[in-house]
Protein backbone atom coordinates (compact mmCIF):
# COMPACT_ATOMS: atom_id res chain seq x y z
CA UNK A 1 0.00 0.00 0.00
CA UNK A 2 1.67 3.37 -1.15
CA UNK A 3 1.66 6.76 1.11
CA UNK A 4 -1.23 8.30 -1.01
CA UNK A 5 -3.85 4.92 -0.17
CA UNK A 6 -2.23 4.85 3.03
CA UNK A 7 -3.54 8.64 3.67
CA UNK A 8 -6.69 7.93 1.98
CA UNK A 9 -7.45 4.77 4.14
CA UNK A 10 -6.37 6.75 6.86
CA UNK A 11 -8.58 9.98 6.35
CA UNK A 12 -11.82 7.27 5.27
CA UNK A 13 -11.48 5.81 8.78
CA UNK A 14 -11.30 9.18 10.51
CA UNK A 15 -14.52 10.44 8.94
CA UNK A 16 -16.35 6.77 9.82
CA UNK A 17 -15.28 7.02 13.55
CA UNK A 18 -16.71 11.06 13.46
CA UNK A 19 -19.89 9.70 11.68
CA UNK A 20 -20.18 6.80 14.14
CA UNK A 21 -20.00 8.99 17.05
CA UNK A 22 -22.48 11.65 15.11
CA UNK A 23 -25.41 9.26 15.07
CA UNK A 24 -24.67 7.68 18.89
CA UNK A 25 -27.84 8.62 20.70
CA UNK A 26 -26.79 11.22 23.53
CA UNK A 27 -27.51 10.20 26.90
CA UNK A 28 -26.00 11.57 30.65
CA UNK A 29 -26.75 7.47 31.72
CA UNK A 30 -25.04 6.07 29.19
CA UNK A 31 -22.26 3.82 30.47
CA UNK A 32 -23.36 5.24 34.18
CA UNK A 33 -22.98 3.10 37.18
CA UNK A 34 -24.41 4.06 40.49
CA UNK A 35 -23.21 4.00 43.75
CA UNK A 36 -24.03 1.05 46.32
CA UNK A 37 -27.23 1.14 48.13
CA UNK A 38 -27.23 3.35 51.81
CA UNK A 39 -29.99 2.39 53.10
CA UNK A 40 -30.30 -1.36 53.79
CA UNK A 41 -33.93 -1.45 53.73
CA UNK A 42 -35.78 0.67 51.77
CA UNK A 43 -37.58 4.20 54.03
CA UNK A 44 -40.59 4.10 51.25
CA UNK A 45 -42.37 2.28 48.57
CA UNK A 46 -42.15 5.46 45.98
CA UNK A 47 -40.19 8.76 45.61
CA UNK A 48 -40.79 10.51 41.63
CA UNK A 49 -38.51 13.02 40.30
CA UNK A 50 -40.14 15.90 38.33
CA UNK A 51 -38.67 16.86 35.35
CA UNK A 52 -36.20 19.90 35.60
CA UNK A 53 -37.56 23.54 35.88
CA UNK A 54 -35.52 25.29 33.35
CA UNK A 55 -33.63 28.26 35.42
CA UNK A 56 -29.96 28.55 33.63
CA UNK A 57 -28.98 32.57 32.24
CA UNK A 58 -27.80 31.38 28.77
CA UNK A 59 -24.56 33.05 28.57
CA UNK A 60 -23.64 34.16 25.49
CA UNK A 61 -20.67 32.78 23.23
CA UNK A 62 -18.00 33.48 21.23
CA UNK A 63 -19.24 32.61 17.13
CA UNK A 64 -17.22 29.62 16.19
CA UNK A 65 -16.24 30.93 12.96
CA UNK A 66 -13.46 33.21 14.87
CA UNK A 67 -11.12 30.18 15.57
CA UNK A 68 -10.90 29.44 11.58
CA UNK A 69 -8.98 33.11 11.67
CA UNK A 70 -5.61 32.25 10.95
CA UNK A 71 -2.50 32.93 14.25
CA UNK A 72 -5.25 32.57 16.30
CA UNK A 73 -4.62 30.17 18.56
CA UNK A 74 -7.92 29.53 20.47
CA UNK A 75 -11.55 31.00 21.48
CA UNK A 76 -13.89 30.77 24.31
CA UNK A 77 -16.81 28.97 23.84
CA UNK A 78 -19.65 28.34 25.84
CA UNK A 79 -22.16 25.51 25.34
CA UNK A 80 -25.51 24.23 26.55
CA UNK A 81 -26.05 20.43 26.12
CA UNK A 82 -29.02 20.70 23.47
CA UNK A 83 -27.72 23.19 21.64
CA UNK A 84 -24.69 21.33 21.19
CA UNK A 85 -25.98 17.67 20.28
CA UNK A 86 -28.21 19.40 17.76
CA UNK A 87 -25.35 20.84 16.58
CA UNK A 88 -23.41 17.41 16.73
CA UNK A 89 -25.41 14.99 15.38
CA UNK A 90 -29.27 16.57 14.79
CA UNK A 91 -31.24 15.29 17.62
CA UNK A 92 -33.46 17.32 19.36
CA UNK A 93 -31.97 17.11 22.99
CA UNK A 94 -34.47 16.66 25.92
CA UNK A 95 -32.04 17.26 29.01
CA UNK A 96 -34.10 18.04 31.40
CA UNK A 97 -35.73 14.35 31.03
CA UNK A 98 -32.20 13.25 30.51
CA UNK A 99 -31.26 14.32 33.76
CA UNK A 100 -34.22 13.20 35.66
CA UNK A 101 -33.48 9.91 34.80
CA UNK A 102 -29.84 10.11 35.36
CA UNK A 103 -30.99 11.45 39.32
CA UNK A 104 -33.67 9.02 39.57
CA UNK A 105 -31.39 5.69 38.30
CA UNK A 106 -29.26 7.01 40.73
CA UNK A 107 -31.78 7.34 43.95
CA UNK A 108 -32.94 3.55 42.72
CA UNK A 109 -29.49 2.04 43.28
CA UNK A 110 -29.33 3.88 46.32
CA UNK A 111 -32.00 1.74 48.60
CA UNK A 112 -33.98 4.82 49.47
CA UNK A 113 -37.24 3.74 48.24
CA UNK A 114 -38.86 0.28 46.58
CA UNK A 115 -39.02 2.56 43.43
CA UNK A 116 -38.05 6.18 42.18
CA UNK A 117 -39.79 7.08 38.31
CA UNK A 118 -39.23 9.62 36.59
CA UNK A 119 -41.84 11.81 35.89
CA UNK A 120 -42.68 13.59 32.35
CA UNK A 121 -44.03 16.78 34.37
CA UNK A 122 -41.96 19.48 35.51
CA UNK A 123 -44.41 21.82 37.42
CA UNK A 124 -47.90 20.51 38.18
CA UNK A 125 -47.72 18.29 41.32
CA UNK A 126 -51.42 18.24 41.85
CA UNK A 127 -51.46 15.42 39.22
CA UNK A 128 -49.14 13.61 41.45
CA UNK A 129 -50.95 13.52 44.29
CA UNK A 130 -54.33 13.04 42.74
CA UNK A 131 -54.02 9.62 40.81
CA UNK A 132 -53.36 6.00 41.06
CA UNK A 133 -49.90 4.84 42.88
CA UNK A 134 -49.65 8.46 44.53
CA UNK A 135 -45.69 8.32 45.55
CA UNK A 136 -44.68 9.02 48.98
CA UNK A 137 -42.34 11.71 48.20
CA UNK A 138 -41.65 13.69 45.24
CA UNK A 139 -38.26 15.76 44.23
CA UNK A 140 -38.74 18.80 42.12
CA UNK A 141 -35.07 20.07 40.60
CA UNK A 142 -34.07 22.98 38.90
CA UNK A 143 -31.26 23.30 37.10
CA UNK A 144 -29.43 27.07 37.63
CA UNK A 145 -26.15 25.90 35.40
CA UNK A 146 -25.52 22.89 33.47
CA UNK A 147 -23.02 24.04 30.44
CA UNK A 148 -19.34 23.71 29.03
CA UNK A 149 -16.62 26.52 28.89
CA UNK A 150 -13.63 25.61 26.52
CA UNK A 151 -11.17 27.26 24.97
CA UNK A 152 -12.03 25.83 21.34
CA UNK A 153 -8.82 25.32 19.26
CA UNK A 154 -7.66 25.30 15.47
CA UNK A 155 -3.74 25.60 16.38
CA UNK A 156 -3.72 29.11 14.52
CA UNK A 157 -3.61 26.85 11.12
CA UNK A 158 -7.13 28.06 9.99
CA UNK A 159 -8.63 24.81 8.69
CA UNK A 160 -5.37 22.98 8.02
CA UNK A 161 -5.91 22.67 12.02
CA UNK A 162 -8.20 19.01 10.94
CA UNK A 163 -5.22 17.60 9.95
CA UNK A 164 -3.73 17.44 13.89
CA UNK A 165 -7.67 17.03 14.81
CA UNK A 166 -7.70 13.79 12.55
CA UNK A 167 -4.98 12.83 14.16
CA UNK A 168 -6.15 12.40 17.65
CA UNK A 169 -5.27 15.93 18.65
CA UNK A 170 -7.77 17.26 21.34
CA UNK A 171 -9.29 20.56 20.15
CA UNK A 172 -10.99 22.10 23.75
CA UNK A 173 -9.64 22.34 26.77
CA UNK A 174 -11.82 23.31 29.92
CA UNK A 175 -14.63 22.60 32.46
CA UNK A 176 -18.20 21.08 32.52
CA UNK A 177 -20.45 23.22 35.10
CA UNK A 178 -23.45 21.99 37.17
CA UNK A 179 -25.71 23.44 39.52
CA UNK A 180 -29.00 22.25 40.24
CA UNK A 181 -31.37 22.93 43.23
CA UNK A 182 -33.34 19.75 45.16
CA UNK A 183 -36.77 20.60 46.87
CA UNK A 184 -38.64 17.55 48.51
CA UNK A 185 -41.69 17.53 48.90
CA UNK A 186 -44.31 14.82 50.73
CA UNK A 187 -47.15 12.62 49.52
CA UNK A 188 -50.02 15.58 50.22
CA UNK A 189 -47.68 18.21 48.03
CA UNK A 190 -46.22 20.28 50.73
CA UNK A 191 -42.41 21.39 50.68
CA UNK A 192 -40.28 19.82 52.96
CA UNK A 193 -36.91 21.42 52.07
CA UNK A 194 -34.50 23.21 49.52
CA UNK A 195 -30.71 22.32 48.94
CA UNK A 196 -28.77 23.59 46.19
CA UNK A 197 -25.76 21.32 44.45
CA UNK A 198 -22.52 22.07 42.46
CA UNK A 199 -19.91 21.00 40.91
CA UNK A 200 -16.98 21.02 38.25
CA UNK A 201 -15.52 18.59 36.08
CA UNK A 202 -12.32 19.25 33.87
CA UNK A 203 -13.07 18.61 30.33
CA UNK A 204 -10.99 17.99 27.15
CA UNK A 205 -12.47 16.98 23.90
CA UNK A 206 -11.55 15.77 20.57
CA UNK A 207 -13.77 15.17 16.93
CA UNK A 208 -14.11 11.12 17.50
CA UNK A 209 -15.66 11.96 21.15
CA UNK A 210 -18.18 14.66 21.06
CA UNK A 211 -20.13 12.11 23.72
CA UNK A 212 -17.47 13.06 26.23
CA UNK A 213 -19.09 16.21 26.91
CA UNK A 214 -22.34 14.17 28.56
CA UNK A 215 -19.71 12.31 30.37
CA UNK A 216 -18.21 15.30 31.93
CA UNK A 217 -21.93 16.58 33.11
CA UNK A 218 -22.29 13.20 34.25
CA UNK A 219 -19.21 12.82 36.28
CA UNK A 220 -19.84 16.24 37.69
CA UNK A 221 -23.09 14.57 38.75
CA UNK A 222 -21.56 11.64 39.87
CA UNK A 223 -19.19 13.98 42.55
CA UNK A 224 -22.55 15.19 44.48
CA UNK A 225 -23.97 11.99 44.51
CA UNK A 226 -23.40 10.65 47.79
CA UNK A 227 -24.00 14.11 49.30
CA UNK A 228 -27.86 14.73 47.21
CA UNK A 229 -28.56 10.89 48.87
CA UNK A 230 -27.59 11.86 52.04
CA UNK A 231 -29.97 14.84 51.94
CA UNK A 232 -33.13 12.42 50.15
CA UNK A 233 -32.28 10.20 52.68
CA UNK A 234 -32.25 12.66 55.23
CA UNK A 235 -35.24 14.29 54.97
CA UNK A 236 -37.12 11.38 54.38
CA UNK A 237 -36.17 10.27 57.41
CA UNK A 238 -36.84 13.12 59.78
CA UNK A 239 -40.49 13.82 57.66
CA UNK A 240 -41.21 9.72 58.72
CA UNK A 241 -40.17 10.62 62.09
CA UNK A 242 -42.55 13.79 62.55
CA UNK A 243 -45.46 11.96 61.10
CA UNK A 244 -45.18 8.99 63.72
CA UNK A 245 -44.79 12.07 66.83
CA UNK A 246 -48.10 13.67 65.22
CA UNK A 247 -50.02 10.38 65.79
Amino acid sequence: MDLKTKTLFFFFLSALAAFIQGCSYPSLSYGYTPDKRIDEQPLVKKIVVMKPLDMRGHAGTTPVYEAYIPFVPYIRIIEEPEHFVYVANGYNYDYEADFARLVSEDLQASGIANTVVASPDSAEISTLITGKELPDFIIKISIERMDWQTKYSMFGLSIIGFIPQAMGVPNTYGFSYLTFDAQIYDSKGMPLSIKTFSAIESQSGWIYYDSGYLRALTRAYEKKSPDFRKYVSSEIKSSLDQSKKNK
